[in-house]
């Protein structure tokens, strides 16, 4: 089992090209996904899939995204640039620049393309597909929040992003994953904050209703021609939360079917979050409530992961609980941010082993718990030294050091047979040994991780994001694997210069998918 943000059952591919519609007044055309579903169900079972290669060739690829690059007139177009993976592992030598081209809208000029970047076998083509937000507004339609795909193939991901539509109100998501939700083997899109009644049918304006998260499913396989074979809907019993804003997967429950961790917060309560279980099924979601640890407080953040970290078949859910500034944190062990770890059982949480906090108080982890540090930002979850067991990454960009205010830096945290661990953690910032750069005052190394087998050797290295790097241009670190784990040594550093791109303001290396 591997990975992260969106998990191991939550990322798959294909290159064709869509149906062109017209934008606002000087626009491109943009390919969308038709809108048009079936009620039927596929039984066809997919195909094994690597979910993170691009080109099929057996290696990991590395998708970087450049949200506020401005390209063509627009200040915030977005882009994103993929290293290809190879026996020698990634290398800027070996990439691919794609860029949303698709529209200069005077009312919403902001496209961010390159947010929230996932990675995943759609149509079930063997070659995996790449999955982006943006917000854009079509010509017929309100500005809001869309899912675009660069399809996957021989040569590489489409040059094209393409709109998935199929919904009765997408302008609403605030979140999305990918993955086996209902147990067909076909990958799912999962879309948050879809204006949905309980009947299924489209509602009313989202969250005017009652205090209640919703969502929507569309059923893979996702083709250029046809984005589900069937939609449905489902809600988070939230009360008292009524907003669901981040959503990832993962077998929880090790029954082969995808599970969700739904970030939720209260509009009322700026400084109120939990995090929702929903196990996926055959017949749709079961709610399992809100994540707590052993005192039966609320186990809440701004980042989640799911991978199984003790190796017991179970995926485990990590919360990155970054922010510890607010009220509702003063009775729990997070000082300069922390990571709640919730492990996972037969029924969604395990009853045999309880849930922990892990800082940088925690024996053996490097440093010192300080107020906003913000430890658990940028979570990823692989395995670094090819022991088995997973390892969690989480960047800590407000970590002082040697004077300088929010350098940054890197932790890497060991899983084993007794779960995630403090011992044998390591650190990584810009003034350690062997790493490109130098730290400086408001930098935010580890803003962003993701951790990445680019050479195939069965370890997972480090890469680190810092769209906060020389004043918001940003800057992008790759790190290799040992059987010891990460190591600085040979580390290299790059920016959207290299890549082709404007770097002026780009925030390079706000979003990762490997």
């Amino acid at each position: 089992m591997r990975k992260h943000r969106r998990s191991p059952l939550s990322r798959r591919r294909r290159l064709a090209l869509g149906t062109g519609i017209a934008l606002a007044a000087g626009a491109l055309s943009v390919p969308v996904v038709n809108a048009a579903t079936t009620d039927g169900t596929s039984t066809t079972p997919s195909t094994k899939h690597l979910h993170d290669d691009f080109n099929g060739d057996g290696y990991p690829d590395l998708a970087i995204g450049a949200p506020s690059t401005p390209l063509a007139g627009v200040p915030k177009a977005g882009a994103v640039s993929v290293l290809y993976g190879s026996s020698g592992g990634l290398s800027t030598s070996r990439k691919q620049l794609l860029t949303w081209s698709g529209r200069t809208n005077s009312d919403n000029p902001e496209s961010g393309y390159g947010s929230g970047l996932q990675s995943a076998d759609l149509n079930e083509d063997g070659y995996a597909d790449l999955l982006s937000s943006v917000g854009w507004t079509p010509m017929d339609g309100d500005a809001g929040n869309f899912v675009v795909v660069n399809w996957g193939g021989p040569k590489g991901l489409s040059s094209q992003p393409q709109v998935v539509t199929g919904l009765p109100d997408a302008m609403h998501m605030r979140g999305f994953t990918v993955a086996d939700v209902d147990g067909d083997k076909h990958v799912d899109l999962v879309r948050l904050g879809v204006d949905a009644t309980s009947d299924g049918q489209d509602g009313g304006e989202y969250g005017q209703t009652s205090p209640v998260a919703e969502g929507a499913v569309q059923h893979g396989p996702i083709t250029p021609d046809r984005p589900a074979t069937r939609t449905t809907y489902f809600r988070v019993d939230s009360d008292p939360f009524d907003v669901a804003d981040q959503v990832t997967a993962g077998d929880v429950t090790g029954d082969g079917i995808a599970d969700l961790a739904v970030r939720t917060h209260s509009t009322e309560e700026s400084d109120s979050r939990g995090v929702a279980l929903l196990t996926g099924g055959a017949t749709g979601f079961t709610d399992k409530g809100y994540l707590k640890d052993s005192t039966g407080r609320l186990i809440g953040g701004e980042d989640l992961a799911i991978g199984d970290l003790n190796k017991d078949g179970y995926g485990d859910i990590v919360v990155g609980h970054s922010a510890d500034s607010y009220d509702s944190d003063l009775e729990l062990p997070t000082k300069g941010g922390a990571l709640g770890v919730v492990y996972g059982g037969p029924g969604g949480v395990s009853t045999t082993r309880k849930p922990v906090w892990i800082n940088q108080d925690t024996t053996g982890v490097p440093g010192a718990g300080e107020r906003r540090d913000g430890m658990g930002s940028g979570l990823s979850i692989g395995d670094t030294n090819g022991d088995g067991y997973l390892d969690v990454a989480t960047g800590l960009p407000g970590e002082d050091f040697d004077g300088i205010t929010d350098a940054g830096s890197v932790l890497v945290l060991r899983g084993g047979a007794g779960g995630l661990t403090g011992t044998g953690a390591k650190v990584f910032s810009q003034s350690t040994s062997g790493v490109p750069g130098t730290a400086e005052k408001l930098d935010r190394f580890g803003t962003e991780t993701a951790l990445v087998d680019g050479n195939g050797d069965k370890k997972d290295g480090l890469v680190v994001g810092d769209p906060d790097e020389n004043a918001g241009n940003g800057s992008l670190w790759v790190f290799s694997a040992t059987s010891g784990g990460i190591t600085s040594s040979g580390s290299f550093s790059f920016g959207a210069a290299t890549m082709g791109l404007p770097s002026t303001g780009a925030r390079y290396g706000a979003s990762i998918a490997d």
